[in-house]
């Protein structure tokens, strides 16, 4: 029998030893795959749900203006953004474990108002007004959504906070959901049809869409004019500021900055375009009201004259107000100015004048060719008039429409709406929801 020698021994351990790491880096390797592989699942259920709530927000949200309008037009062009919005809803639900996470009943749902969408839009399409009954279905389609709505924000709020979904393509395997909010491109998918803040105007998408006719009307300034233009806006000795750089684009602009602010002037003109503030607001010492008055003022004293404010937000303990032109109690919503005033001393701390720059010009006469009593004869028979005013407001071609602005309350909720009907034709040119929240006012 042959006696393996110290050598022998040594090699069959180093072997083993080798084996072993072998062994070892090969299942931690496989355990890294695996959890690479589990982490990617988690991110793909992360967007998709993400994106289904979202959806269903939308969802609600045209069926709500379904429900209260009173034109075809209008509700053809709602029908048509519903049907988009349920496709999209479709193709997040294909990304789910739709069993695992009780999600049959919305897919059954949004299968029915995409058909319920399309059977509306082509009835109007065929000249064939739609029916009460018709509408009542409406109606029950957005209590369904309110709670399917509900339901997916309640699982996305789970998940959130650190809960769990199974699913059966992970071998009945536990899989974290992380939280939604850590994950840049879900953050960016949930903004992109979060409601349009008031402050920055209910037609703020469209308002930037043409050629500035005060700027093409205007002479260009030096930089030195500007800088003077810059230092009155900030409230500061022209030595204080530095000059930046210059600003191309749609509006050309010199910039400035001192201390945190920064200052955009337009080389034609000299209008202050915007001002941009980078610190923080700790504390909060007067109230929205001044803060208004502060901001009209200060609007006034730079050369923005007939500006009336509209709707606020408050965060981070700045006030940022929208205001509007107006003239001949006439509101021109394209032209449009933010101003953000500080609730600890009143310093104005930011502007946006891009769309009133943009927009504002001399037009024509307000045409009423329909008196406002007809036109709020035009309203749905769901909402409750509380009141009304004359206004402009843009639109996606970039014209501009002559409008009743009827602020209007639900019959059968609290929900607030606003509903711009033509005072040329009598047609609802638009619809939007209110949404009040502690900082201020919000729209859909």
């Amino acid at each position: 029998m042959e006696i393996m020698t110290k050598r022998g021994y040594i090699r069959l351990f180093s072997f083993s030893v080798a084996l072993v790491c072998i062994l070892a880096a090969y299942a931690v390797l496989n355990m890294n795959t695996a959890n690479s592989y589990k982490a990617k699942l988690e991110l793909s259920y992360q967007q998709s749900l993400n994106e289904l709530s979202e959806n269903l927000d939308s969802i609600e949200t045209n069926l709500t203006k379904s429900v209260y309008s009173n034109s075809d037009k209008m509700l053809l062009e709602i029908s048509s953004d519903l049907y988009a919005e349920c496709t999209e809803a479709k193709g997040a639900l294909s990304r789910l474990p739709v069993s695992q996470m009780n999600l049959g009943s919305t897919y059954k749902f949004i299968s029915q108002a995409s058909d319920y969408a399309n059977y509306i839009a082509q009835k109007i399409a065929s000249d064939k007004g739609i029916s009460d009954e018709e509408h009542k279905n409406l109606s029950e389609l957005l209590e369904y959504s309110k709670q399917l709505s509900d339901s997916v924000e309640a699982m996305v709020t789970i998940c959130n906070n650190g809960g769990m979904i199974t699913a059966s393509n992970v071998k009945s395997e536990s899989v974290d959901v992380n939280a939604l909010s850590i994950d840049m491109t879900t953050a960016e998918e949930a903004f992109s049809d979060y409601p349009t803040l008031l402050y920055d105007g209910p037609f703020a998408d469209a308002v930037l869409n043409r050629e500035s006719s005060m700027l093409k009307g205007s002479d260009e300034i030096t930089q030195d004019e500007a800088r003077e233009n810059a230092a009155q806006a900030l409230g500061c000795n022209i030595s204080e500021i530095s000059f930046e750089s210059e600003e191309s684009g749609t509006i050309p602009c010199y910039v400035f900055t001192f201390g945190q602010k920064t200052v955009g002037v337009t080389k034609n003109g000299g209008y202050i375009a915007y001002i941009l503030y980078g610190g923080k607001i700790t504390q909060s010492a007067i109230d929205e009201e001044n803060a208004v008055n502060i901001a009209k003022k200060y609007l006034s004293g730079i050369g923005y004259k007939n500006m009336s404010e509209t709707y606020y937000m408050v965060s981070n303990n700045i006030c940022v107000i929208n205001f509007a032109y107006k003239k001949g109690g006439v509101t021109y919503y394209s032209d449009l100015i933010k101003v953000g005033i500080s609730m600890n001393d009143g310093k104005v701390l930011s502007l946006e004048a891009k769309g009133y720059i943009t927009n504002h010009s001399e037009r024509e006469k307000f045409e009423s060719d329909i008196p406002v009593e007809e036109a709020q004869k035009k309203l749905s028979g769901y909402l409750t008039v509380l009141d009304s005013k004359k206004c402009v407001i843009p639109k996606d071609d970039g014209t501009e429409a002559m409008c009743y602005e009827f602020h209007c309350k639900s019959t059968e909720t609290d929900e607030e709406v606003l509903v711009y009907v033509s005072s040329q034709t009598g047609k609802e040119e638009d619809i939007m929801l209110l949404l009040y929240s502690d900082g201020g006012t919000l729209t859909k």
